[in-house]
């Protein structure tokens, strides 16, 4: 099969151009003898005496020395022992050669900086992109190794610009994400559920705050699922507090969102009321009434020592990827970030990354618009790539049999994977790589004709499952999850060629992975632990 080329240097064409004072040309013949200026013999066109040997002539291979001897090297010295005076040297010419030759090097000098400056660039280009989209990695040259570890017990790290976050404890404490130093704790705040938020779009990078929920430590003892939160606290990335304020408890139980706001929900007779509020403010931006379905079976809801309570009247929210879902008696409905009712039955809502929502099921699937509106359907599962390097195709891939067909961003089919095929590996401007046993095959990403195929070294010996994968520059990393969840096994891919790079067993769960900022994180025990 035939191997994609590495990306070569372009050739780059240059002229160097002398622009002397007389305009003469260095090289024309110079006028003059052996008595005249700069008349050197046999040299810029200077004519040579009659028997007299050309400068520079290899006496080695034949050239007639003195005395006519073949081979004989000339004697600088006259008969009676005194030396030849040198011919006069044209000084102008020396000069003109010095200068041409610094300017020769000048630009040699400038062209190879400029091209090791538009490789740095190039490289920081690279890994700005690697660090902005998902599953983009800096690093993975080589095996992983681990940068550092901070104990979180049972908390998972929130990530929000350059920190991770955690609540743990009555505490919480923000960590540096490239370092794993403490960077601010705040005590005192109870029992706390926290979210990123702020920012210009969805991403935990893009945060400018961290909002958290509290609960009263006197309401810890209640039954599960009766208590709304009572306080919400906004704290800048710096520790400090923005804003602080009791919730109402008739607006019901809450949840943070992406954008800073809070989602909050209640009973009004068997329908239910959704609102969301600034946050700092209170002040209400929409609400909307999900009605119930009708139904004669009893709801109960369950306390952790086992014991139920009546719990027809409660309502969980959780906003998930951009989609609030709501769960309650006679109600298991989905809204969108705006307000819009997306579903009034379970369904699988799944927002993607460029905020369009993904609706269905196995058989049949819909994309939908962030206002909800129904763009294009297509029959099976639809899903994103795990990974990209931010230069391939906005790419969607929809499951037909045993592999996949590539959609284009009208829901057109680009081509079709008709292999055995269990996920949709990565995506760059050049190849789509896909999980295929026995390892993985890479097709071209405009026309879908297989590039490469990878065997996974460890075929035989295990049996672990794709947990994650990561993009890097020229690379593509896969993690198994192997023992249980006790160890991970990692791949490294040369995606030009697919041939592996390196193989490492690492002591992580690789269904905690995850990449933020251009770094891998994974837990462990209790702990969070960076990879470089």
């Amino acid at each position: 099969m035939p191997f994609r080329r590495r990306e070569q240097p372009r050739p780059i064409t240059f002229e160097v151009v002398d622009d002397l004072d007389d305009g003469d040309d260095l090289f024309a013949p110079q006028p003059g003898g052996w008595g005249a200026p700069g008349g050197v013999p046999g040299v810029h066109g200077t004519p040579l005496p009659d028997g007299a040997a050309r400068p520079g002539a290899d006496v080695a291979a034949g050239s007639p020395g003195e005395g006519g001897e073949t081979g004989a090297v000339s004697d600088p010295s006259g008969s009676d022992g005194s030396a030849h005076e040198d011919a006069p040297a044209d000084l102008r010419a020396r000069k003109r050669r010095r200068v041409l030759l610094a300017g020769v090097a000048a630009a040699l000098v400038l062209v190879l900086g400029g091209l090791t400056f538009v490789d740095v660039v190039r490289a920081r280009q690279a890994e700005a992109l690697l660090r902005a989209v998902p599953g983009g990695v800096v690093g993975l040259e080589r095996p992983p190794r681990e940068l550092w570890t901070v104990d979180v017990g049972e908390a998972w790290p929130l990530a929000a610009g350059e920190l991770f976050v955690v609540a743990a404890e009555g505490a919480l404490v923000a960590y540096d994400r490239a370092t794993g130093a403490e960077a601010w704790r705040r005590d005192g705040l109870g029992s706390v559920q926290c979210g990123a938020s702020g920012g210009p779009s969805a991403d935990a990078l893009d945060a400018r705050s961290v909002t958290c929920l509290g609960w009263a430590e006197a309401e810890e003892a209640a039954p599960a699922f009766t208590l709304p939160p009572s306080t919400v606290t906004v704290l800048g990335l710096d520790g400090r507090t923005m804003a602080e304020r009791a919730l109402d408890p008739a607006r019901g139980n809450a949840t943070v969102l992406s954008t800073g706001d809070l989602a909050r929900v209640v009973r009004d007779g068997r329908d239910v009321v959704v609102l969301v509020e600034d946050a700092r403010t209170g002040e209400v931006r929409w609400t909307q009434t999900v009605p119930t379905r009708t139904s004669d079976s009893s709801c109960m809801a369950y306390q952790e020592d086992g014991a139920t309570v009546g719990g027809w009247d409660e309502v969980q929210l959780y906003g998930m990827d951009g989609v609030l879902m709501l769960l309650g008696c006679d109600v298991n409905a989905s809204l969108s970030s705006d307000g819009t009712v997306l579903s009034t039955a379970l369904t699988r809502l799944e927002q993607l990354r460029d905020g369009r929502l993904v609706r269905g099921g196995l058989t049949e699937s819909e994309l939908l618009d962030t206002d909800g509106t129904v763009l294009w359907s297509a029959q099976g599962e639809l899903m994103e790539p795990l990974a990209t390097d931010g230069t391939g195709p906005p790419l969607l891939f929809s499951r037909r049999g045993p592999g996949f067909v590539a959609l284009d961003e009208a829901g057109g089919e680009r081509w079709t994977f008709s292999g055995y095929a269990t996920q949709v590996l990565l995506v760059t401007r050049d190849v789509t790589v896909i999980s295929s046993y026995p390892g993985a095959v890479a097709v071209d990403s405009a026309t879908g004709e297989e590039v490469w195929a990878w065997k996974d070294p460890a075929v035989g010996r295990t049996n672990g499952q794709v947990a994650a994968a990561f993009a890097s520059r020229g690379g593509l990393t896969i993690a198994y999850s192997e023992d249980n969840g006790a160890q991970s096994r990692w791949v490294s891919i040369d995606v030009a060629d697919g041939s592996t790079r390196w193989e490492e067993q690492v002591a992580v769960d690789a269904w905690s992975l995850f990449a933020v900022g251009g770094g891998v994180f994974g837990t462990r025990n209790g702990t969070v632990v960076a990879f470089g």
